[in-house]
């Protein structure tokens, strides 16, 4: 009976040592080979659109979600108000004819339509956007890298995607660009301690884009998470 529990003891160290070796050599291995983050999303060019002049809203044909091109006229604001402003000017053809076309509401890039808030009838303004084009057809990464990894991170290196949205989906990519400073730098609202003159260490994040190929038909979907690895080129 002795005999048997100290085999059996010694088996089961055996495979807690195989175990303990094979992580550890999982993890030295990763962290010598890749720049792993999960602090990433899909990401796409969105345009708003807003009118050139003040108006009414004399029209407006789309909805959510409509695939538009570019170019193509989405709605129109009234003249009336503008060339009346113009006065005698507003009679000269040139001008009426460039009130006009700055009347039209056009999608200036190829996409889906997103947050259409346009309502026919309703007093717009020049910062006041109807709506937004989401470049659908080309999404890339925005990853969130740690300062700690940043130095291994170049232009050019090879990234697996892994999109939450889909389990069974991975995905290829280059990386595009890295930013040129933290994300922090960027923010509206400067971190307390800045303020109040204490200081915390926060490790930073470094924002790097990642451009995907082979997408078609995948749906991804902006604002989604995705987890990343990037090779590194000197392990």
């Amino acid at each position: 009976m002795n005999v048997r529990r100290a085999v059996l003891i010694n088996v089961i160290l055996g495979i807690v040592v195989v175990a303990l070796a094979y992580f550890g050599y999982s993890y030295y291995y990763g962290s010598t080979h890749y720049v792993t983050t999960d602090n990433a999303t899909i990401d796409a060019t969105v345009v708003p659109i807003q009118p050139e002049y003040a108006g009414q809203l004399a029209s407006w044909k789309y909805g959510n979600g409509t695939a538009v091109k570019s170019g193509e006229v989405l709605g129109r604001v009234s003249t009336g108000a503008e060339l009346a402003q113009l006065g005698v000017a507003a009679k000269v053809k040139s001008v009426m004819d460039s009130v006009k076309n700055a009347a039209l509401l056009t999608s200036p890039i190829s996409g889906t339509l997103a947050n259409v808030n346009a309502v026919v009838g309703e007093t717009t303004a020049p910062s006041q956007p109807l709506a937004e084009v989401v470049e659908t057809g080309n999404p890339y990464v925005l990853a969130n890298v740690n300062e700690s990894d940043i130095r291994n991170v170049q232009v050019g290196q090879t990234v697996d995607v892994y999109v939450d949205s889909y389990p069974n989906l991975s995905l290829q990519g280059t990386v595009d660009s890295i930013g040129l400073a933290a994300n922090s730098f960027f923010a509206l609202i400067p971190p307390n301690d800045v303020a109040s003159g204490t200081y915390t260490k926060v490790t930073q994040t470094i924002p790097v884009v990642i451009r995907l190929s082979g997408t078609a038909g995948d749906n991804l979907i902006p604002g989604t998470n995705v987890t990343v690895r990037i090779h590194r080129t000197n392990p």
